[in-house]
């Protein structure tokens, strides 16, 4: 499994982005960590990469969600404008606070599991839910095992 994730990683290397200006989230926090398989890689950016992303790959709209798609197909960005803002928690992380408090994990910037569960969370679909399961259960292992 790991090696699978590691070729979609390489992808997001290749991009050759800025640190501090996106950050790897969804599955990617889960599958740099080796708990599942990833499909494809979604990384939050800021709105100035966004701009700039926007400007040489384009926007497309999927179901009201608005992303880049980079012409890989592996790689999708989303911003702030990608999310519905009238529906958001006001209490929720910004993408600059997850983006500011992402662990550089193999030179890439991931978003803190934390982050990731909470939007797991609220999001609630089926494979989110499976997701909320496997963060648990890999915060409970490590629980233990730091207290042994």
């Amino acid at each position: 499994m790991l090696r699978k994730n590691r070729q979609k990683f390489a992808a997001v290397k290749k991009l050759n982005l800025p640190i501090g200006q996106y950050a790897i989230t969804g599955s990617g926090a889960l599958g740099i960590r080796n708990l599942r398989e990833i499909g494809d890689i979604d990384i939050i950016v800021t709105a100035d990469l966004w701009n700039v992303l926007a400007a040489k790959y384009g926007v497309t709209d999927e179901i009201g969600v608005k992303k880049i798609v980079f012409s890989d197909g592996i790689v999708e960005a989303l911003g702030e404008c990608s999310f519905d803002t009238e529906k958001q928690d006001p209490d929720a992380p910004t993408i600059a606070d997850r983006i500011a408090n992402a662990e550089i994990i193999e030179g890439l910037p991931f978003e803190s599991i934390d982050h990731v569960l909470y939007y797991k969370r609220k999001m609630g679909r089926e494979k989110d839910i499976r997701d909320v399961l496997i963060i648990e259960e890999w915060q409970k292992s490590k629980r233990v095992n730091q207290v042994l």
